[in-house]
């Protein structure tokens, strides 16, 4: 199929079924950030982060991300700033990690992060290629307007974790942050204006950008083109999307692509930014959110970071966050700020069953290791995986989503041709369950996944009463009953 240039064209485009079969993918944040390893610690998350920096209640230097160990380090007397001068010295650069990054890089065996993806039951894998401090982990061939030619991995990392990927079985996805690039600019990011400021670096910074995206694409051939921090207003989204759809047929572009349009005029653009930033404040101080416009780009799947949709989408979507509350490794952290096997086969539960994909991400430390308090849920969602795929994989959303049991249990409803199958979100118990005000055709047979038979049930008052057999080994934190009509 032949597509032009334009968002019309190219939404005509339908949404390749592997991507909505897939269910599963892995994020992979690892860079120089993940050397120091820093963010502060905190109880709050992203998503309450971003409500008070909109708020004009926090500042960007605090964000809970180790991978903006750069920009906070810019900020005098931020956490990551103290942080730094205490442990290396006020003279050493952030580019002074390379050193330390390349030697652990050189020596990283990407087989035994591609076993521990397809044991947890991973789909696909999306490998961050540049973050926001402008290093490739690849050896691109763009130069650099502003660094020198060796600023990139001396190590084809992209390539070499591509290859190993595809030898497991699974599909592989690329990041690229082609919103901004703390190497174009010098000073931080504290505010939303600052953010807004980042995203208008010009129109050399719009080829460069769109020559590494075209780069990546030429030469990995990625099932998953997923872009971040938007695109610049210098250069046409639709023009790489139509190239990347020629490349790879079946490919899938992720939808953070907004064009922020900036007066070009000094103070022109100084009056915007005052005006924009105070209506935030305003609208937060209110109870308003942003208000959300439709967009002028075309995108295959929305993403979400770390909050799911308060209303469920009707097209592709997919749920990000970490296993933690940063992406980058982030040493500060502990198992209390790390999802539970329980608490990720819940999450997957409950996004699948919205129609979903859960991009979990995964974040090595400076050597390259999964850090184990990062492998022990994988590997929990894995084996509840093993017994349970048929509930997750290749599915779609039934006709509800969720429902309840009269001992208060929630269970989460996903589909695939005739059957149903009800998730429940709890350990499985010998005896009688009942799932309220559902119904099943007096034919149908109801069995346990992973289990050798059927087992009895009846209509009741209250819903779908179901007995369940005593096991030897009982299913933890979730279990699945399998509803088809005979």
């Amino acid at each position: 199929m032949t597509y032009q240039p334009d968002k019309d064209s190219l939404d005509a485009r339908p949404i390749p079924d592997w991507y909505r079969d897939a269910k599963l993918g892995i994020f992979v944040h690892w860079g120089l950030y993940s050397i120091p390893a820093f963010a502060e610690r905190t109880d709050s998350d992203y998503s309450a982060f971003m409500r008070d920096l909109i708020a004009g209640k926090g500042t960007a230097d605090r964000i809970p991300y180790a991978e903006w160990y750069l920009n906070g380090l810019r900020v005098p007397g931020s956490p990551t700033n103290v942080h730094h001068v205490a442990t290396y010295g006020r003279n050493f650069s952030y580019f002074d990690f390379r050193t330390n990054f390349e030697t652990h890089a050189d020596r990283v065996d990407f087989a035994d992060w591609a076993s521990l993806f397809s044991e947890a039951g991973a789909r696909y894998i999306v490998m961050v290629t540049r973050h926001l401090d402008g290093y490739p982990l690849w050896p691109t061939r763009v130069e650099h307007p502003h660094m020198p030619r060796d600023y990139r991995s001396r190590r084809d990392l992209v390539g070499d974790l591509t290859k190993t990927v595809r030898e497991h079985g699974m599909r592989m996805g690329l990041y690229y942050g082609g919103g901004t690039d703390w190497t174009f600019v010098t000073k931080p990011i504290k505010t939303m204006t600052d953010l807004m400021r980042h995203q208008a670096l010009g129109p050399d910074y719009a080829h460069y950008a769109a020559a590494q995206w075209r780069e990546l694409i030429d030469t990995y051939q990625p099932s998953v083109v997923w872009n971040d921090m938007g695109w610049p207003a210098d250069y046409d989204p639709h023009q790489l999307m139509v190239h990347y759809y020629n490349s790879v047929a079946d490919g899938v572009v992720n939808d953070r692509w907004t064009q922020l349009k900036m007066p070009r005029n000094r103070l022109a653009r100084s009056l915007y930014l005052r005006f924009v930033g105070q209506a935030l404040k305003a609208m937060a101080k209110r109870g308003r959110s942003m208000p959300e416009r439709p967009p002028t780009f075309h995108y295959d799947v929305a993403t979400h970071e770390y909050a799911a949709p308060a209303t469920v989408p009707s097209g592709a979507w997919e749920l990000t966050r970490g296993l933690g509350k940063s992406f980058g490794y982030n040493a500060q952290e502990t198992s209390a700020d790390t999802l539970t096997g329980k608490e990720l086969i819940h999450l997957l539960a409950d996004v699948v069953a919205n129609g979903g994909n859960l991009l979990l991400n995964v974040g090595p430390d400076g050597e390259g290791r999964i850090p184990h308090i990062q492998q022990a849920p994988l590997r929990a969602l894995g084996t509840w995986l093993g017994r349970n795929a048929q509930a997750v994989y290749g599915t779609r959303p039934w006709t509800r989503n969720a429902a309840n049991t009269t001992s208060g249990d929630e269970v989460r409803f996903t589909r695939n041709g005739r059957t149903t199958y009800a998730i429940v979100l709890a350990d499985q118990p010998a005896g009688t369950v009942t799932i309220r005000d559902l119904n099943a055709s007096e034919t149908s047979r109801i069995s346990v996944l992973g289990g050798a038979h059927t087992v009895p049930w009846q209509h009741s008052d209250t819903g779908l009463q179901i007995e369940l057999p005593p096991e030897q080994q009982p299913q933890k934190d979730a279990y699945v009953l399998s509803i088809t009509p005979a």
